[in-house]
């Protein structure tokens, strides 16, 4: 990772200004608990699944659906490209969305919120009993002394209907092969790879994510 003056602007938005924040501290907060979605480990879990990811990161705790729920959809956060005069980090951080069966007891989980870019609309698979069931990234190679971003976009496989995307994607890397979760489960829980800031070095951010299936 190439030492580079790291002249992003700061805060919660494209547009903000401040103090460049601590990624250490704010992995730490979601590992405190400090995050949205359960704790606990679900009794259902019949397998993980790690999709490939970036070079860089750590994974926080795994957060879950409630019980009796599992992912229909999911939104991200992207920093787009920001010149040859700053440090890109392309995808920050996901959430989820799930449900019942039916469609009810709708409710988002994430392990981070991340730090820069913008967060995507809710893009979900249509129709109930229609769960998230595989994911893979799109992930920039690392790029020696040029600027890294690691992940940049995310895919996921509908059990009953195609693959969604959002429409906010970074723009560099490949795509990598799906993983599927085992037939009659789906996704239910998640935690995120993260790179701690680099201060004045290269941050990619978010590098992947490894999820949970639960039984249907």
């Amino acid at each position: 990772m190439y030492p580079v003056t790291n002249n992003r602007v700061y805060g919660t938005g494209a547009g903000s200004c401040g103090t460049p924040p601590s990624y250490s501290a704010a992995i730490t907060a979601a590992v405190a608990g400090k995050k949205q979605g359960e704790n606990e480990t679900r009794h259902d879990v019949v397998q993980t699944i790690e999709p490939e990811s970036g070079s860089w990161g750590e994974f926080t705790d795994m957060v879950y659906c409630a019980a009796g729920t599992w992912a229909i959809g999911f939104r991200q956060r992207v920093e787009q490209p920001c010149g040859n005069d700053c440090d890109d980090t392309a995808l920050n951080a996901l959430e989820l969305l799930c449900a019942k069966k039916d469609g009810t007891s709708v409710n988002s989980i994430t392990p981070h919120n991340g730090l820069w870019g913008d967060w995507s609309n809710v893009v979900r698979c249509p129709g109930n009993s229609n769960f998230l069931r595989g994911v893979s990234f799109k992930i920039e190679s690392p790029q020696g002394s040029a600027d890294d971003t690691a992940a940049n976009d995310c895919q996921f496989s509908c059990s009953q209907s195609s693959n969604i995307l959002a429409s906010n994607g970074g723009p560099w890397g490949d795509w990598k092969q799906m993983k599927y979760c085992p037939s009659s489960s789906a996704i239910c829980g998640f935690s995120l790879k993260l790179e701690n800031s680099q201060g004045e070095g290269d941050d990619t951010a978010l590098n992947g994510a490894k999820f949970q299936c639960c039984a249907l």
